[in-house]
């Protein structure tokens, strides 16, 4: 018997979308994906617009496919997108279960937040009966002007503002200078505090690295699709194309991270990265810092975006860590918090050090 050339194609087609071989597909492709996302995103252009995408969606073809898997009780097949879900959702999204401990000495705490767009109190309102050793603010309009208005607002802290970034600290403020040897279009994106810890001096930087926003919101167009297809360059801001931005980005990590490479006091770094936790730029970070989250923090971290102010954000809530404290030479992370707020873009982070032996 001869089959129709028509029936020949729905049965190859039958064959092709099988639920096993669709299956496997999605196995092989998230083995790739994943992994390229998390080392080496910014030198493939396309991962590194995908780096800022929803991870949940990466966990969606599981779930599709294990519910068809569970109406057919194919168990095997159910059990595989199981275990993909859980690679994206618990693995890859970097869920963590720690839980709060006490170090047997005195720690050091410290609260940063982007203020920028939102509530700009929440790291105070986030953080009820917590007396922070150092508030790390971002995006602070004319800050060095608006000291006075601080020090009303929260006399029992010294303040200091120099350009968008601000300290509250009960300690006292040794020295203020904003990090020259890291310049995006002319303007710093870290500023160096020193203070009188108990005696000894204690560097804390604040960091805000340029946001991706208006480019990422052009990313999904044909002429974006062209510059990956190699075709022509697609220009964003003041670049020529997205391949010369993301690369402005990654060096610009790297010399904010020569900064702390050389940095002789102890210290501490926080604020808005602007980057997600995988990826050259955020590995640039890990490999030298220690995350606080990642040591001590509970649940996914997440600190953006916020607001509900897209029906995304609405139906997935936060979904990338942009908002770090990291600790450098003389301390370890003993506790790592993200506030609990919807009113402001960028939830603000609390973390503890303990001083290294």
């Amino acid at each position: 018997m001869t089959l129709s050339p028509a029936r020949t194609l729905r049965t190859r087609l039958r064959g092709w979308l099988s639920l096993r071989r669709l299956t496997s597909v999605y196995l092989i492709a998230l083995l790739v994906l994943l992994p390229s996302l998390e080392w080496f995103a910014e030198h493939v252009l396309a991962l590194g617009i995908l780096l800022f995408a929803p991870p949940q969606f990466f966990s969606a073809p599981a779930f599709a496919l294990g519910f068809v898997a569970l109406a057919r009780k194919r168990w095997q097949i159910l059990a595989v997108n199981a275990a993909c879900a859980a690679i994206v959702l618990i693995v890859f999204m970097g869920l963590r279960f720690h839980f709060s401990r006490k170090s047997p000495q005195a720690t050091f705490s410290v609260i940063t937040h982007n203020i920028g767009q939102g509530n700009r109190s929440a790291f105070v309102d986030s953080f009820p009966g917590e007396d922070p050793d150092a508030v790390l603010l971002q995006d602070v309009t004319n800050a060095n002007r608006r000291e006075r208005d601080y020090m009303r607002r929260y006399p029992e802290y010294h303040n200091r503002g120099l350009g968008q970034f601000m300290l509250l600290t009960p300690h006292k403020i040794e020295s203020v200078s904003l990090v020259r040897e890291a310049l995006w279009r002319g303007q710093a994106v870290a500023a160096r505090f020193v203070i009188n810890l108990s005696g000894s001096p204690v560097a804390i930087y604040c960091v805000h690295m340029p946001t991706p926003r208006d480019s990422l919101s052009g990313a999904i167009s044909p002429r974006v699709l062209l510059e990956m297809l190699g075709v022509r360059d697609a220009s964003t801001g003041r670049f020529a194309s997205y391949r010369e931005w993301i690369d402005a980005r990654v060096t610009l990590a790297r010399q904010l991270a020569a900064v702390f490479d050389k940095e002789e006091l102890p210290f501490v770094v926080g604020g808005d990265f602007n980057t997600p936790d995988h990826g050259v730029i955020y590995r640039l970070m890990a490999q030298r810092l220690s995350d606080a989250h990642v040591v001590a923090g509970h649940g996914w971290g997440f600190t953006f975006p916020g607001g509900k102010d897209s029906r995304l954000s609405a139906l997935l809530g936060h979904w990338l860590r942009l908002d770090y404290l990291f600790a450098g030479r003389g301390w370890q992370p003993t506790d790592c918090r993200v506030a609990d707020d919807d009113t402001s873009q960028h939830r603000a982070v609390l973390a503890r050090f303990a001083p290294l032996p």
